[in-house]
């Protein structure tokens, strides 16, 4: 389950196995653009909203796999999950589909956009950072900082491994924080220092166990709530 994903992904071997057949596509990531081949798959069925057909890249997930230890045959995407209001429960390892709990701390996200994107306050700057689910950190493009980098503190490097290969990042400390009107003082980062093809509206990712035990969406407020400490 995805919110960064978008279309969904499906893995190549449950591609073949189903006889799916599409056209060939080029898709941006971060750090590089991948070929790939879009199909439309049948009968999607994730929690209480089915779908008659959902339209999915395809591409070898093996590179997840290892980095998880864990089988993935798929990634539902924010194309499909955007639609229903969900939450995650990290602790006891839940995902829940209905209304939200009302005493969660909540971040609006731009209604116009297929994903969620929030606002994340750094020194004067706003950064528009997609909601990740598929992310365990803050990560920011080295791009979209350019305008706060005194606030930005690197603390050390790291390299990381993704569906696009290998990655360099930078490990930071951000000062004075705010996400949406939340304020986080100090809060750790990273800074994804090769991110020439990410989309220009996109200039970060926050992964949702970053936020706490339990993280929500809700389509129909557009918010992305999270239990307060």
């Amino acid at each position: 389950m995805d919110t960064g994903a978008v279309p969904s992904v499906l893995d190549t071997r449950i591609a073949r196995k189903l006889h799916l057949r599409g056209r060939s596509e080029r898709v941006d990531v971060p750090n590089q653009t991948l070929a790939t081949e879009r199909v439309t798959v049948p009968d999607v069925v994730v929690g209480p909203s089915p779908v008659a057909e959902l339209s999915v890249i395809v591409r070898d997930l093996s590179l997840a796999e290892e980095a998880l230890g864990t089988k993935i045959d798929a990634m539902i995407g924010f194309d499909m999950l955007g639609q229903l209001a969900f939450t995650i429960d990290y602790e006891t390892r839940k995902l829940t589909f209905g209304p939200i709990d009302p005493s969660f701390v909540t971040v609006p996200y731009s209604p116009a956009l297929t994903y969620a994107l929030v606002p994340l306050h750094v020194q004067q700057e706003t950064l528009a950072i997609l909601v990740d689910t598929g992310a365990s950190n803050l990560v920011l493009f080295q791009s979209g900082i350019r305008n706060c980098r005194s606030s930005v503190d690197i603390v050390g490097r790291e390299t990381w491994t993704g569906m696009g290969g290998e990655m360099p990042v930078a490990k930071a400390r951000l000062l004075n924080a705010y996400l949406g009107e939340e304020a986080w003082g100090q809060r750790m980062a990273y800074v994804l220092e090769n991110s020439a093809n990410q989309s220009s509206e996109v200039e970060g990712l926050l992964g949702t166990v970053a936020l706490g035990r339990r993280v929500a969406f809700d389509p129909v407020r557009r918010v992305v709530g999270w239990e307060p400490k």
